[in-house]
């Protein structure tokens, strides 16, 4: 096992006693930063569309790119892990590949299951870190075809099985000894758009949702979200209402997936940040970059009628907390019951968090950190921590990606939740 150190940052953001970056306001609670990797590329943590930092009982697991080269073919990355709340991170694994920065999932044992595509060869790989090994030497299968620069997993508990989806259009659903049990082409390119950004969400009750960000044809712009869901284990597919899909379904506005975005949004970038179900309702973060104002979208949608409930826009806040960015996750508190969530992302250059104590209804300030940070994929974990914390990662893009050699930090924060 490689073990590096992570970089602490000085007293006015690190783990400093309880609180770290302590709350300007009555009502708010601190943010607790990591400087991770301060030399890592500008692309360190991309994106928020899928999980790269998560928490067992044998510590917080997280990864990122910290070099690439020009032609996206040589990135280094690496496996964290931090035994002190995230306080401290040692480098479990490290190698450089044609990738961007791994997915990862956990199970009840404990073992940590990573995936990373390869562009070189298109394929996607299989790492399995097992927790009687404490992490090393990690077992290896491959994905046939699953390689594409935009991708995710969750991981399935009562079917023991793992998703994964790719923005090559492809689903693959994988056993946890590495078999491929089956894949398929879940989308096709539609008229105007093909898939770009996928998502996926398990709800407590085995229900699978795919949610997608597409790209237009032939320019730059991202034109519209969808989503359906599976109630078998990824092996069908139906609209949210119930209705049968036929795969593979067309990514854009003409194929039969529900669309999250709006009828006068087409012609501005639109783009899923992220997606939550659980307490049965599917939560959505979306940015609408329209003009003059931008918006922000919290959209919710039932998961027993399939029908959008809740649409809160072109402002989403809480008294004094307004989230707005291109990136963001949500997190549940299942220890609270239904009802509970959480939502990360930037507000005025900074980390902000709002908190549901009623499944999305309403929502409150709960943490900004007192630093700006040029933030870039603010994402994080589904669950909060066993002892209760929020749990995220971004890159600070101090330099310009478009710099092969630019350095920009990666962090690591956590935020108490209860």
């Amino acid at each position: 096992m490689i073990v590096l150190p992570a970089v602490v940052l000085s007293v006015a953001s690190s783990f400093a006693g309880a609180a770290g970056e302590v709350a300007s306001r009555p009502g708010r609670v601190g943010v607790e930063v990591t400087c991770v990797d301060a030399e890592a590329t500008g692309y360190g943590t991309f994106q928020s569309h899928n999980q790269k930092v998560l928490s067992n009982s044998r510590g917080i697991f997280m990864t990122h790119i910290r070099s690439r080269n020009a032609d996206y073919t040589a990135q280094e990355w690496r496996l964290s892990r931090s035994v002190d709340g995230g306080r401290t991170f040692a480098t479990v694994y490290q190698a450089t590949n044609a990738t961007n920065p791994p997915v990862i999932e956990t199970d009840e044992g404990n073992n940590v299951y990573l995936v990373r595509p390869d562009f070189v060869d298109g394929h996607a790989y299989l790492y399995r870190f097992l927790a009687k090994d404490d992490y090393a030497r990690p077992v290896v299968s491959r994905i046939p075809q699953g390689s594409a620069g935009k991708f995710c997993m969750v991981y399935d508990g009562p079917r023991k099985q793992l998703y994964y989806f790719a923005h090559n259009n492809t689903f693959h659903i994988i056993g946890l000894d590495g078999t491929v049990r089956h894949s398929c082409d879940l989308l096709r390119g539609g008229e105007h758009a093909v898939l770009q950004y996928p998502l996926l969400s398990l709800g407590p009750d085995g229900v699978l949702y795919a949610g997608w960000t597409t790209q237009k044809h032939g320019v730059y712009l991202y034109w519209d979200i969808h989503c359906m869901r599976s109630a078998d284990g990824g092996r069908s597919w139906t609209r949210l209402a119930g209705e049968p899909v036929a795969l593979p379904a067309v990514a854009d506005e003409g194929g039969p997936a529900e669309r999250i975005t709006l009828d006068d949004e087409f012609e501005s970038h639109t783009w899923l940040s992220n997606m939550l179900h659980t307490g049965g309702k599917v939560h959505f973060l979306y940015l609408a970059q329209t003009k003059p104002t931008a918006r922000e979208h919290y959209v919710r949608y039932d998961a027993k009628t399939g029908k959008e409930d809740l649409r809160i826009q072109p402002e989403f806040r809480g008294e004094t907390i307004s989230l707005q960015g291109l990136s963001g996750f949500f997190a549940a508190d299942h220890s609270k019951g239904v009802g509970r969530v959480y939502c990360v992302s930037r507000s005025d250059g900074r980390i902000g968090c709002l908190v549901s104590g009623d499944n999305g209804r309403t929502w409150r300030d709960h943490a900004v950190t007192e630093k700006a940070y040029q933030s870039y994929s603010i994402g994080g974990c589904r669950e909060l921590t066993a002892d209760g914390y929020v749990i995220g990662t971004f890159t600070d893009q101090v330099a310009s990606t478009a710099d092969v050699a630019g350095k920009c930090p990666v962090y690591f924060f956590r935020i108490r939740g209860r």
